[in-house]
């Protein structure tokens, strides 16, 4: 199920970016929380930096209407620079706190394992948070997005 239409969607193409982001977004028919044209439920929130061009798109197929390259995936040597921006409250994100949100993304040394956060939503008693959530807002972010985030991220 998709937002609702809206006459505030934008189609941006390289050199262009779209004006209403603070960082360099491009893409096919997008909203004011970076939904487009090709992803746009109430989770798809996100958009990535691609290292190939330094711009962000909210998905693969936008970085391939948008340009006349190939895509290339954010470099694993750059996991600590912003490469993600959440539309639903505008924060950029690195790639490591992006990726650490996801459950299958956490490495061994992330500190916050499901064990702490089990033990300290006893102790408080609050619910559970998505695993893909911005770390700033808790917008819940797409859990699909796991299954091709090869396409962003170096392995």
């Amino acid at each position: 199920m998709g937002t609702p239409p809206t006459d505030d969607r934008r189609t941006t193409t390289a050199p262009a970016t779209d004006d209403r982001f603070a960082v360099p977004l491009r893409g096919v028919a997008v909203d004011p929380e970076t939904r487009c044209a090709h992803w746009d439920s109430a989770v798809d929130v996100v958009a990535l930096r691609f290292g190939c061009c330094e711009a962000y798109y909210p998905c693969d197929a936008c970085h391939d209407a948008a340009t006349d390259h190939a895509a290339e995936p954010w470099p694993r040597d750059r996991f600590d620079e912003p490469a993600v921006l959440c539309g639903a409250c505008g924060a950029t994100l690195s790639a490591r706190e992006y990726l650490d949100g996801d459950s299958e993304g956490r490495s061994p040394s992330s500190s916050r394992t499901q064990s702490d956060d089990s033990e300290a939503q006893r102790a408080t008693g609050s619910r559970a948070q998505p695993d893909d959530a911005c770390p700033r807002c808790d917008a819940a972010f797409n859990p699909g997005c796991r299954a091709h985030r090869d396409r962003y991220f170096e392995s």
